[in-house]
């Protein structure tokens, strides 16, 4: 069952990502029509105007936008129009300019008649979702841009190809490439600018980047057979949160790979200490961690999947499991809130909004049938 779940991840790119779009479309269509008409609604042009903080639930086919003052939903938006691997936007940081980067993977035709779709990067309109430039990227698997912390700089992982592009988002010009381990698949720059972290899932190692340079300054190593792919830098930059898949390789549309494999290791969290570079403690998971999320005072990591209904949250103190909170459903994704009061997840029923001070849910507010990334934007 397990090997199972972990083939259907592992092609995400297109059969899981297809499924939960149209899974989506079929619920976005089913929306309330008052809810789209309402005069007592707030216009997009008032959202634009900026000054207080709304929630954003970016969703395949449209966007819920929340006021958290009163927690009402307020409007539903136009949403960003889908690539063929589903979801365009896949992370809630913004660059220098407070546009949205995110990524869309190549997929080969399954009909005679279909086209090819290239993998590329999409920049956004963060507040009007405009298309503002796309890069070509080729038949590639591409996984998540992460972004420096000014802004300036945007780190797109190439799978297929074992490298990372470095991007100007300015002039939107690839100003670096780094040659780095097999199958990278997300990154993250940490708050101080001194890090640049990278999982390479096939060489079982983290791949550390000086981004002054754009050099690999390190590697390392999270254990034989964690498989690590995804990664979260703490809020002072010390160490490292790093998801582990268990298995090796993967299918792609428009990229051969061979199936998962198991590794034997099972479903893992890693913390890595950046200054020494080492392992700090691994903790057993029972479920496939795809995503983590500190809260902005660094105290709880919350660690969550599409494949579970909850999120787990761990003391970074002691870096031990303090909680489990059960979901209403499997989290499309979980943000915390800038001020650290809360921590927001997407699920089927609405926003659910998760007080970090006792670690319960006190809200769920409904979106519409819109689940998606939660984004908040001043």
């Amino acid at each position: 069952m397990i090997i199972d779940l972990m083939k259907t991840f592992m092609s995400s790119q297109t059969v899981m990502g297809k499924r939960f779009r149209k899974d989506l479309e079929r619920r976005n269509r089913q929306m309330p029509r008052e809810m789209e008409s309402s005069k007592n609604m707030m216009s997009q042009n008032q959202l634009k105007s900026g000054g207080h903080p709304y929630i954003f639930v970016i969703g395949a086919t449209a966007t819920a936008v929340i006021d958290p003052a009163n927690w009402q939903l307020i409007v539903i938006a136009p949403g960003i129009v889908p690539g063929p691997t589903g979801f365009l936007v896949d992370n809630h940081y913004l660059d220098q300019s407070r546009r949205l980067w995110s990524v869309s993977s190549a997929t080969q035709p399954v009909m005679p008649w279909e086209a090819p779709a290239m993998g590329r990067v999409s920049v956004w309109d963060a507040r009007s979702f405009r298309n503002e430039k796309t890069i070509g990227l080729g038949q590639n698997v591409v996984n998540t841009v992460g972004l420096t912390p000014d802004g300036k700089f945007a780190v797109v992982p190439i799978s297929t190809a074992n490298k990372l592009n470095v991007y100007d988002t300015s002039s939107f010009e690839q100003v670096a490439t780094i040659s780095v381990g097999a199958s990278p698949w997300d990154m993250m720059v940490s708050a101080d600018g001194k890090y640049c972290c990278e999982p390479d899932m096939d060489s079982d190692w983290l791949t550390i980047v000086d981004p002054t340079t754009w050099k690999v300054s390190g590697k390392i190593p999270t254990g034989e057979g964690t498989a690590p792919f995804m990664v979260t830098i703490s809020p002072n930059s010390k160490f490292a949160s790093v998801e582990g898949a268990g298995h090796h390789g993967g299918i792609y549309a428009g990229a051969t790979g061979p199936p998962a494999v198991p590794t034997g290791k099972g479903f893992t969290n890693t913390y890595v200490d950046l200054t020494s570079k080492s392992v700090i403690k691994t903790l057993p998971l029972d479920f496939l961690a795809v995503w983590d999320e500190f809260t902005p005072n660094g105290k709880y990591d919350f660690i969550f999947g599409p494949l579970a209904a909850k999120t787990v949250v761990v003391d970074t103190g002691t870096y031990e499991v303090t909680e489990t909170i059960k979901l209403q459903s499997t989290p499309s994704y979980i943000t915390p809130d800038p001020n650290g009061k809360y921590v927001y997840a997407s699920v089927k029923a609405g926003l659910q909004v998760i007080d970090t001070s006792s670690l319960q849910i006190v809200n769920t507010v409904p979106t519409g049938g819109v689940i998606g990334t939660p984004l908040v934007i001043i």
